[in-house]
């Protein structure tokens, strides 16, 4: 058992967008994944505990986007636990050149209630308080926006939910990318912190409002009047010869 685990992805053809580089989900998918193996390897994993782990809050940074074919080697390790959350952080290489990190909090929840199970009833959580990389981060903010216009409409389906029977959270940053119309950006997403507030469940339809605050864009997904998520992105001009 390690308190950092590194392990490497390719990044496919089915990562990439319509401008040939990996959408902004293709990192969350990284992330969930190494979280999860990690977890695993130390005792926590969702089975071993009979616990849903959900992502409260994330924050990444990139210097430059994926491409394809690249191998990104994912680092991840557990600076500690404040309150109810679980901290965890995230390095990305290409190369062996440092190209982007991420912090994030979660959750663990009760399967059947979906109340709150907080880290000190699990023995097994005695290893995440003795990391040998990495300290405590702030804790991540909360997002608003005083003024926002409805963007678009989605019914969640099918391919949006994941093994808690909700919304994934990689396929919650597809939205939010629908939300942006990175289509038709001149650039990538450099910056992107999303804060999941609510599950979002079959059948539901999310409402997607737009705004910018202080230059960067902001999105918020909303049903039934309540708000599920909200991101801030900024967007940085693509390296030459990607434009």
């Amino acid at each position: 058992m390690s308190d950092l685990l590194s392990r490497e992805y390719e990044v496919n053809f089915s990562h990439i967008d319509n401008r040939g580089i990996a959408r902004p989900s293709f990192v969350f998918d990284v992330m969930q994944d190494a979280a999860t193996v990690h977890a695993e390897e130390l005792h926590l994993g969702r089975t071993e505990l009979r616990v849903l782990w959900v992502l409260s809050r994330m924050r990444v940074t990139l210097s430059r986007p994926f491409l394809p074919y690249e191998r990104i080697r994912c680092e991840t390790w557990c600076p500690g636990i404040r309150g109810a959350s679980w901290y965890r952080s995230f390095a990305f290489y290409a190369d062996e050149q440092q190209v982007g990190e991420a912090q994030s909090m979660w959750v663990t929840l009760d399967p059947d209630t979906h109340r709150i199970l907080r880290p000190t009833v699990f023995p097994a959580a005695d290893g995440y308080l003795h990391t040998a990389r990495g300290e405590l981060f702030e804790p991540l903010g909360k997002l608003s926006c005083e003024t926002v216009r409805l963007h678009h409409v989605h019914p969640v389906c099918y391919s949006d939910l994941d093994i808690n029977n909700h919304v994934n959270n990689a396929k919650v940053v597809d939205l939010i990318s629908d939300a942006l119309d990175l289509q038709k950006q001149p650039g990538f997403v450099s910056a992107l912190q999303v804060n999941y507030t609510a599950e979002t469940q079959f059948g539901e339809q999310v409402e997607l409002y737009c705004g910018t605050v202080d230059g960067a864009r902001y999105v918020r997904g909303a049903a039934h009047g309540e708000t599920h998520f909200e991101a801030q992105a900024t967007l940085s001009a693509l390296p030459a010869g990607r434009s």
